[in-house]
């Protein structure tokens, strides 16, 4: 708390707003580009051919 108290004395509303995640990185344009091919094709190109997740025999 003391932190924010000392950044919002110092800066105001600027000094506290959020800076975003700083654990995440952003995608590159290449690989945004990338996704969009993806989502394109559609899910099965993304995953391959799934079966509803039953398993043969499973008696369900």
């Amino acid at each position: 708390m003391g932190r924010w108290r000392r950044q919002w004395r110092g800066r105001g509303e600027a000094g506290v707003l959020s800076k975003g995640s700083p654990g995440r990185p952003r995608l590159s344009d290449a690989q945004i580009a990338r996704l969009e091919r993806e989502r394109e094709r559609g899910r099965w190109f993304a995953v391959g051919p799934t079966s509803g997740g039953r398993r043969r025999g499973s008696g369900r």
